[in-house]
């Protein structure tokens, strides 16, 4: 009888020859639902009462089917849905393989019929022989880069740069094992971060105007009543954004990098504390004929009918408080900053004290402006106009926290002691821009999701974050001022783990110096690209740093012996404590040895071709009290 007949009972009648004792009874239910299925038969009422038989016989349905359809793509590049194999060829294939003893082994193992071939070595390797290497020995061995996985030393840029490299015939037999391993990780992670930055900026863009487009700050001008109840034209400096997003004091309100909000700065607040001893020699200017007074400076107070009280606060003494914890005299004592915040009522404002600068209407008060939030005493117009923050409960500047308002988010856990230190990360997921952000997902699109591929997402989440906070940390050392955004430390790290995938797996490049000399080149331009105005090159250098050193520990390579693989692992142990150490000192050196920066590091961030050209690229403190 043949193989896989059915009589018109409906029973399967299997030829005695294949009775094997040792084939197992998955084989054996397989073999019926093979032989079953070619010859058109109908199953057997045993096999359809037997759910374990039935999953199985679907399960390895669809395997076949995937490998046939995966093998058609490889050998054709393309698979139409009219190329796809239907079940009947399907077990065809499978029968035919299972019937010739020499094949039997193969096609339980990959579900088809697959020619068997040698590989060096004791290890037997089952796979397709076409687009391979014929071998001193005569055997077909395919290339290095014979299919669609991600493999060590290729990828997107391999690809884009065209790169050579030597058969398997060329390669000791240890090789060509490990090069056998295939790298196909699922881009879990590039997924997740396009994601992040996608849905970030459409917050950010959704609750914070967009500035004006361009490369230099804009004049803003408009006529305002000013304290002194003169109309004026006032104008200010707006930042701009070629990027085409917020300006930069939004990105700060959001979580850039800007190194007061991180730290206690010492430099920030000397000028706070400088800008204080100034205001303690201001008085309170009062206009009698319209009843009106602001804090300022004598110079200031020149208003034909305005008369200057010198060492007096507008609205605020101990005669006008009405607080009994207040009343002690020495409380009112010495300089402005240690003054109790006790502003006269307007109950006892009206009932007059007799004291004019207690008396009037205070028409100024302190207003939070600009990136570094300077203190101005400004009207509650002007400083809407100027898009400040506003205390309409204060008088004087040092009785408000401007960095509070500046930075945001969460606030400090403790007053006038900045705290936010996750700002070393956060950047990473932000964008100043529309524009910004398209260069990054193209990046990530393609770059950073082949190189998850060959890495796998633990890898590259490592060498990524590592890379992005290095970056931050050193450009929060050497440009404290100045805020940033974007991932560009991260995606320099990336960059560097490119380098050194060539440079752990050398000897499979037919030119390796050749190779290796085109990505420093395109490493070099891209750093080039960062001695542009706006653009933080020192995030690049200690991305680039960070993820070179993490890569060499974490990143797949080839062994070529154990010599070899000894002093990689040896490698790895240094660059992994030399990542530590540096990680260390980067924030020793920003948190406790603050005002160590380099003055002319500025140059590997710009280049000033002209007087105005990197007028933006550092930022000095500017003072904080004024009108």
């Amino acid at each position: 009888t043949d193989p896989g007949r059915s009589n018109p009972g409906g029973t399967v009648v299997t030829n005695p020859s294949f009775n094997d004792p040792a084939r197992s009874e998955r084989s054996e239910a397989l073999v019926r639902v093979a032989m079953a299925a070619f010859t058109g038969g109908q199953r057997s009422a045993t096999m359809n009462q037997n759910n374990w038989n039935k999953k199985f016989q679907t399960m390895r349905a669809n395997k076949l089917k995937s490998s046939v359809v995966d093998q058609n793509r490889q050998n054709t590049g393309n698979l139409d849905r009219t190329q796809r194999p239907n079940a009947l060829s399907m077990m065809k294939n499978f029968y035919t393989g299972y019937k010739d003893p020499n094949t039997r082994e193969q096609t339980l193992r990959h579900g088809r019929a697959v020619p068997r071939t040698k590989k060096f070595g004791d290890d037997e390797f089952f796979g397709p022989e076409e687009g391979g290497t014929t071998t001193r020995e005569g055997r077909t061995e395919p290339d290095i880069r014979g299919d669609k996985d991600r493999n060590i030393g290729e990828g997107f840029l391999a690809d884009l740069m065209d790169r050579d490299y030597k058969t398997l015939d060329k390669l000791p037999p240890e090789v060509r094992k490990q090069l056998r391993v295939k790298y196909d990780n699922r881009p879990y992670f590039t997924s997740w971060v396009i994601f992040v930055n996608i849905v970030i900026l459409i917050i950010t863009l959704c609750t914070q105007s967009i500035a004006p487009v361009g490369f230099t700050d804009k004049l803003i001008t408009q006529q305002l009543l000013r304290h002194n109840l003169a109309y004026e034209t006032v104008g200010y400096n707006q930042t701009t954004n070629f990027w085409i997003g917020p300006d930069f004091q939004s990105l700060i309100h959001l979580g850039a990098k800007y190194s007061p909000c991180m730290r206690k700065d010492k430099e920030y607040f000397e000028s706070i504390a400088a800008d204080t001893a100034i205001e303690d020699q201001t008085g309170c200017c009062v206009r009698k004929d319209l009843n009106v007074c602001w804090q300022t400076a004598t110079t200031d107070c020149t208003s034909t009918f305005a008369t200057f009280y010198e060492n007096k606060v507008c609205g605020l003494d101990a005669a006008g408080c009405s607080d009994p914890a207040y009343n002690n005299a020495s409380l009112w004592k010495g300089p402005y900053s240690t003054w109790p915040n006790c502003p006269i009522s307007e109950e006892a404002r009206l009932a007059e004290t007799k004291l004019e600068y207690l008396d009037c209407e205070v028409s100024a008060r302190p207003c939070c402006i600009g990136l570094q939030g300077e203190c101005v005493i400004i009207s509650q117009e002007e400083c809407e106009f100027r898009q400040g923050f506003f205390y309409e409960n204060n008088t004087l500047c040092s009785q408000v926290s401007c960095i509070t308002e500046i930075c945001g988010l969460s606030g400090f856990l403790f007053d006038d002691i900045p705290d936010q230190f996750y700002r070393a990360l956060l950047p990473t997921f932000m964008h100043a821009g529309i524009i910004h952000l398209l260069i990054t997902l193209v990046f990530q699109a393609t770059i950073l999701r082949d190189q998850e591929k060959f890495a796998g997402w633990w890898r590259i989440g490592f060498i990524y974050f590592a890379s992005g906070i290095g970056g931050t940390m050193l450009s929060a050392i050497l440009i404290p001022y100045m805020p940033e955004v974007g991932a560009s430390g991260a995606l320099y790290g990336i960059l560097a783990s490119l380098l050194v995938e060539v440079v752990v797996n050398w000897k499979i490049y037919k030119s390796p110096c050749i190779e290796l000399t085109k990505l420093i080149l395109l490493l070099a331009i891209l750093f080039l690209v960062g001695l542009l105005p706006w653009i933080d090159n020192f995030a690049h250098i200690g991305g680039f740093v960070f993820g070179f050193l993490t890569a060499f520990v974490v990143l797949p390579h080839i062994n070529y012996s154990e010599e070899d693989r000894i002093a990689k692992m040896v490698v790895q142990i240094v660059c992994g404590i030399l990542a530590v150490i540096l990680f260390a000192l980067l924030f020793i050196v920003f948190y406790l040895a603050q005002g160590s920066t380099c003055e002319n590091c500025a140059y590997l961030n710009c280049i000033p071709f002209t007087d105005s050209f990197c007028q933006d690229a550092t930022m000095e403190l500017r003072p904080r009290v004024g009108n």
